[in-house]
């Protein structure tokens, strides 16, 4: 094989290994305070947060869910879920919100201290 190509060939594995792969958008979660269950709407949450990543129903309630998804051949992954369950009138009826980004996954480990 052409020394060129085996060159081309080797830099191109090493990129694919230290490479990595994005799925979704960061998340801005603004706080427990921003979202509160019986009363912020659909239309709420559309206009903080935008179009959902992913759209389901949850035990017959509709689900939107936002992702983030930074994942590394090596080092950390960067990951931020916020899943928003409804109520048959549009209102927020449960919500989760997790994050393994460093700095924030430190500031949620400190919240209830």
């Amino acid at each position: 094989m052409h020394s060129r190509i085996k060159s081309f060939l080797l830099v191109s594995a090493l990129l694919g290994l230290t490479s990595c792969a994005t799925v979704g958008k960061p998340i801005e979660f603004g706080g427990p305070e921003t979202i509160t269950v019986g009363s912020t709407t659909k239309n709420d949450i559309y206009q903080q947060y935008g179009e959902p990543f992913r759209v389901g129903f949850d035990n017959g309630n509709l689900k939107w869910t936002y992702g983030y998804y930074k994942v590394r051949m090596f080092g950390d992954t960067d990951t931020q879920d916020l899943a928003i369950t409804f109520d048959k009138k549009g209102l927020v009826k449960d919500y989760t919100y997790s994050s393994s980004v460093p700095i924030e996954k430190k500031k949620l480990l400190q919240a209830n201290n």
